[in-house]
């Protein structure tokens, strides 16, 4: 059974490797849309969420507690959102101990289990935090266990691309035995893995 606690705790450490390696706030990154310094806001925004939505608040309740902070965000720079990272990550990961297998919470398509917003979350992490890295040159991994969980996590939960306005259509190539688990999870996902990182 996949511990997904440990697995948050292991896509949260991830930006202890990669923060400290930004030195372009402004890069390209591997989500086409987005600079570096918009994927962390990305980032930090969907952990703001989380404390108050593992508490039982429904989305427009989380959302008035959060509207002064998540408007910040949107002007905040790449070392402001690294100390707005630095001051939720704890919280987050305090909220996620303390929710139950069976709990349900409030996400904006309605009530979805906990577990599964929690894998969802984990996948958010380790897919930007590899976005992030790679337009810094850096080939993040995620360790073995990482990699296969959020692999089955994309092909179960992203089959047949669901949500074609989030995801660029599948790269093609990287399905084969000798693929990473990781680079198959990000081809899936729309990103190339043989075109990054950034040099």
């Amino acid at each position: 059974m996949t511990d997904w606690i440990a697995l948050q705790t292991r896509a949260a450490d991830l930006y202890d490797e990669v923060l400290p390696a930004v030195t372009d706030w402004d890069a390209a990154t591997p989500c086409s849309d987005w600079t570096t310094r918009e994927v962390l806001a990305h980032v930090v925004d969907e952990q703001l969420w989380v404390p108050g939505l593992l508490a039982g608040g429904t989305v427009d309740e989380v959302s008035d507690d959060l509207e002064d902070r998540l408007r910040r965000l949107r002007d905040a720079s790449g070392p402001e959102l690294v100390e707005d990272w630095e001051s939720v990550k704890a919280p987050v990961a305090a909220a996620w101990r303390g929710t139950g297998d069976d709990d349900e919470v409030h996400v904006s398509y309605g009530l979805a289990p906990a577990k599964h917003y929690l894998a969802q979350q984990v996948f958010d992490l380790a897919v930007h935090a590899w976005d992030i890295a790679s337009s810094q040159g850096m080939d993040l991994r995620w360790g073995d266990e990482l990699e296969r969980a959020v692999l089955e996590f994309v092909r179960t939960d992203l089959a047949e691309n669901p949500a074609p306005e989030l995801f660029d259509p599948a790269v093609p190539g990287f399905d084969g035995p000798d693929v990473s688990a990781r680079d198959e999870a990000l081809a899936l996902t729309g990103r190339d893995p043989s075109a990054w990182p950034a040099r």
